[in-house]
């Protein structure tokens, strides 16, 4: 029989508390190096799911029926009878919407079911929205908002449109107001991985899906700054004009963002707006009154007529010669709906 002394005893103590720290700063290393590899990848790898949350406490949550865009337009593709040259990458439109209104909710529907259903050559459809959204409750949102974000969860299956939920509150926390050209602000991060994607505003109505797709295909694009490329830095279609999110409330009714990196947690996007000079280019995208105009004087109509709102918000059908056919085709993809309800925050 061996007798261990106290010393013996603390020592081996000692001994194995240590062994036992020691594997545990292993673990816990090799744990962290793992996390942090896979952090690198996911920011590697295009975003291949959105979270997205829920309307209401009880509403099902939004879903994405497929990842980012990985399809190119060809060198050979045509649409119509118009050729589009070698322009390989990443593409998508976009609409966006800072506030819940029930009708422009459903221009947007309408907005992307004719793109869907009419051929377009971009393959991607985005919708960006307050991720404070899912968070509201029916009673606070409105009977007709919450039925149209019901209707928009639908039609995003059905006409592959990518939900963006994007976080707005670091802007409320500061006090301020919600607004379109903050929501692009912070959520152009979204945008890393398409060469380019076109913004035109809502409301408005989709005239000829081909013609708005000239806008990307037509001429070059600026696309990535590239010294080597004069047409990044001096485009004759594309005039840059920087995001000014703290100044501007809203957006130019076409928007165009490339988004060149991420240093430091920042985004470097290149704006910019159409040449609406530049003959045969600059009408792709315009008011109702320009666009009668152009009808009437050559009989060529725009690809999109973006309409205006009144003081109360609502869409102007004074001078607005499309706004019956607007109406007419948004009330097909939101049956029964009240675009004109007046929401009133409870508190």
């Amino acid at each position: 029989m061996v007798l261990l002394t106290s010393s013996t005893v603390s020592t081996i103590v000692s001994m194995g508390v240590i062994g036992i720290f020691t594997t545990l700063l292993f673990f816990s290393g090799y744990v962290l190096q793992q996390q942090s590899v896979k952090n690198i990848q996911h920011a590697l790898k295009p975003r291949e799911a959105a979270q997205i949350a829920r309307h209401g406490s009880s509403g099902p949550a939004f879903q994405k029926k497929r990842g980012l865009s990985d399809y190119g337009v060809a060198a050979d593709q045509t649409h119509g009878s118009q050729f589009y040259p070698s322009t390989f990458g990443n593409y998508a439109y976009l609409q966006l919407l800072s506030e819940p209104d029930p009708s422009d909710i459903c221009s947007a529907i309408l907005f992307f079911k004719q793109l869907s259903t009419n051929g377009t050559a971009v393959q991607d459809r985005l919708f960006m929205y307050p991720e404070q959204w899912d968070r509201m409750s029916a009673k606070k949102l409105g009977k007709s908002a919450t039925q149209a974000l019901s209707l928009l969860r639908a039609a995003s299956s059905k006409y592959d449109i990518w939900l963006l939920p994007i976080d707005m509150s670091a802007v409320t926390a500061a006090g301020y107001s919600t607004t379109n050209s903050k929501l692009l602000r912070l959520g152009q991060i979204q945008f890393m991985q398409y060469d380019s994607v076109l913004y035109v505003q809502t409301p408005g109505l989709l005239l000829d899906t081909g013609k708005l797709d000239d806008m990307l295909f037509s001429r070059p694009l600026p696309l990535r700054h590239d010294k080597n490329r004069p047409e990044s830095y001096n485009n004759e279609a594309w005039i840059p004009m920087p995001l000014r999110a703290n100044r501007d409330a809203a957006l130019p009714p076409a928007y165009l963002i490339t988004v060149n990196n991420i240093e430091n947690g920042n985004v470097e996007a290149r704006t910019h707006v159409p040449n609406v000079a530049l003959p045969g280019f600059g009408g792709f995208v315009a008011g109702p009154r320009e666009a009668q105009s152009a009808k009437y004087a050559d009989g060529d109509e725009p690809g999109y007529v973006y309409f205006e709102s009144d003081r109360d918000g609502r869409v102007k059908w004074a001078g607005n010669p499309y706004f019956g056919t607007w109406r007419s085709q948004q009330t097909e993809v939101c049956e029964g709906l009240d675009f004109d309800e007046i929401v009133h925050d409870e508190q």
